[in-house]
């Protein structure tokens, strides 16, 4: 497998040069570029806005600038009511049309918003005195000994699938939080993007405290809070480390229990200083799809002011099973602005933030860690699963795979692909009829399907192997049940001298074949090290792709122990590893092409989480996956 590349967009798949049929993942080389803006805008910047205008409480990572089309199509939606609208651009350059000037005829009086109210710059943050009252302490702490369920004003105990603490109005002076928010602005943020996340994170609050409001909050959390906190707890806790984190449109952070080094606590102040708007018409929900854990069972679901359920974005606490490995969400606590949340960090802390679903609003917090005598180790990861021999049962590869890849010459060619990048895409491979005899048979209720875990790893839908290997005496027939036919043939000797043929390895067994139907929600994270220890040809066939646009849902390579990003990954997040952006290989979705990938020992894939932001809750598609060793 090639080194990562030093580019900043990611690689994807090759193309061999065969027709139509042997192609790459995209057209690095269009001709049609789009000339740079006049004006240039640092990526780095985050506005926030907390006016209760329609374009206010807004954070824009990078500031928005109208495409030619959505500018043409504004035009056209006015000038046909209107012919007295005027429009303005200050270039001739098409690219530069990102201003539109539209006469209202309304001539209702305008009304101008205030700005939250903001306090004094030379405030400090304090603690409310509600929460300082020793009576406060010992009611939560007795309840917290005993694992009962509490709620007060000032503070709310909540016991199963474990305990989560909530400090209502947090500080005395909340008017702060919005100081807070004006000086996130001056921050320098980074992107975060790696198999298990995707937000935005400022460095560690102790290298901010220029900001008075921030140097508040961290001088807070480090003396009084961590006090109040040892003292419900009973646990010693000696530091803090902090960060602040910005979530916007699609961001999030999937299960884990946050257990590394000497963390104690896990803890997140919210920032939520404005008024959210009604649910829209539509509106995408977290849970929804057949891929999530959620059952019948509705979680329970504690909220607050600032924020709503329909803008996503919940602290999701799992319930475990017997041997300790989440199964589903029991708790949903959303954003609710000046309130503290904390839980102790343990075997069983599994957690997640929900996908944001707010196209307007930030998910605005400061979270980190109280620091204190370390943790007995995680448990070690299970070993790879075994490798399988291939059967040697008949099969028709010729009713079943394109009659170009059954071809000596263009099997050459795709070796000869395979030599120079380790990787490439058969595109077309299964014939028409049989691939849409295929998705009708997925599609059947017939198939068995099985919900895939544990949460902490990965999350789809896979036909279940008992299901495939039933009624094996049947399927030795020269027409099996579909779904069963597909199997057969990728386990079959001649499929693996098909694949040696492409790619000159002496390959002799295979593991992990699995058919699995991915909805919005589903992902893989990196497996343990243990199982990328190995040279390995894997295999990944995308069957009934949408048309439309995917958020998410390609296959990444990356070399998790070569050079990757270290840190902290925000709230309750883990180390990183490697980041996206040095991805050594990119597949992404698309009907019908099979990708061989090559990977050397220390390379790793994982399927970045799939977006609910741009699939419908019933929609879903295909992956098969199998892995090939010598």
């Amino acid at each position: 497998m090639s080194p990562p590349s030093k580019e900043t967009e990611e690689p994807s798949s090759s193309s061999v040069g065969v027709g139509s049929q042997v192609g790459g993942s995209g057209d690095a080389n269009s001709s049609d570029q789009r000339p740079p803006a006049k004006r240039q805008i640092s990526a780095a910047v985050i506005e926030i806005s907390d006016t209760d205008s329609d374009d206010s409480d807004v954070c824009a990572v990078n500031s928005y600038q109208a495409s030619a089309d959505e500018v043409k199509r504004i035009r056209r939606e006015y000038s046909s009511s209107s012919s007295s609208s005027d429009y303005s651009s200050d270039s001739e350059s098409p690219w530069e049309d990102d201003s539109v000037v539209i006469e209202d005829k309304i001539s209702e009086k305008v009304v101008r918003t205030q700005l939250n109210t903001r306090a004094n710059r030379m405030d400090d943050p304090k603690l409310s005195p509600a929460l300082k009252s020793q009576e406060v302490i010992d009611k939560v702490k007795k309840h917290w000994e005993e694992e009962k369920d509490h709620t007060s004003e000032e503070v709310s105990l909540t016991c199963k699938p474990f305990r989560l603490c909530r400090l209502h109005g947090l500080l005395e002076n909340p008017d702060v939080i919005n100081n807070i928010v004006d000086d996130m602005n001056t921050l320098d943020w980074s992107r975060k993007k790696m198999d298990l996340y995707e937000f935005h994170q400022t460095t560690d609050l102790a290298n901010l405290t220029w900001q008075r409001s921030i140097r508040g909050i961290y001088e807070m959390l480090k003396t009084e809070i961590m006090s109040w906190v040892s003292q419900v707890t009973g646990l010693e806790l000696t530091s803090v480390s902090a960060s602040c984190s910005l979530y916007g449109p699609g961001d999030h952070l999937l299960v884990h229990d946050d257990r590394l080094g000497d963390r104690r606590v896990a803890f997140i102040i919210y920032l939520a200083p404005w008024t959210p708007r009604g649910p829209p018409a539509h509106a995408a929900h977290n849970g929804a799809g057949h891929g999530d854990f959620h059952d019948k069972h509705e979680p329970e679901e504690v909220s607050g002011e600032g924020w709503a359920a329909h803008m996503g974005g919940a602290l999701e606490l799992f319930e475990c099973d017997a041997e300790g490995s989440p199964t589903r969400v029991a708790l949903r606590s959303f954003p609710a602005n000046n309130t503290l949340a904390f839980f102790t960090v343990g075997p069983t802390s599994f957690h997640q933030v929900g996908e944001v679903l707010s196209l307007e609003l930030p998910r605005l917090s400061i979270n980190g860690w109280f620091h204190g005598p370390a943790l007995a180790p995680a448990p070690q990861p299970q070993a790879p699963p075994r490798a399988l021999a291939p059967h040697s049962r008949p099969v028709l590869l010729n009713q079943w795979v394109e009659s170009t890849y059954m071809s000596p010459r263009v099997r050459a060619q795709v070796q000869a692909q395979m030599e120079r990048a380790s990787e490439v895409c058969l595109r077309d491979l299964l014939q028409p009829a049989r691939c849409q005899t295929l998705l009708q048979a997925l599609a059947s209720p017939e198939v068995e399907w099985e919900l895939c875990g544990p949460a902490q790893q990965r999350r789809y839908w896979r036909v279940a192997e008992r299901w495939l290997e039933e009624q094996a005496e049947v399927d030795c027939e020269p027409e099996p049940h579909a779904v069963r036919g597909l199997a057969r043939i990728l386990s079959s000797t001649a499929f693996m001298r098909l694949l040696a043929d492409c790619t000159d390895l002496p390959l002799s067994s295979y593991r992990r074949l699995e058919l699995q139907r991915w909805a919005p929600g589903n992902f893989t994270l990196l497996p343990p090290r243990e199982f990328y220890q190995q040279p390995r040809l894997e295999a990944v066939l995308y069957l009934g792709v949408p048309e439309h646009p995917l958020c998410g849902g390609q296959t990444m390579y990356v070399a998790p122990e070569e050079g990757g990003e270290a840190g902290e990954a925000g709230e309750a997040g883990e180390a990183g590893e490697a980041s996206e952006e040095g991805a050594l290989v990119t597949l992404p979705p698309r009907h019908n092409a099979l990708n061989l990938v090559y990977c050397d020992a220390g390379a790793a894939s994982f399927t970045k989480y799939l977006s609910k932001l741009t699939m419908k809750s019933d929609e879903h598609f295909y992956i098969v996956t199998c892995t090939y060793t010598e």
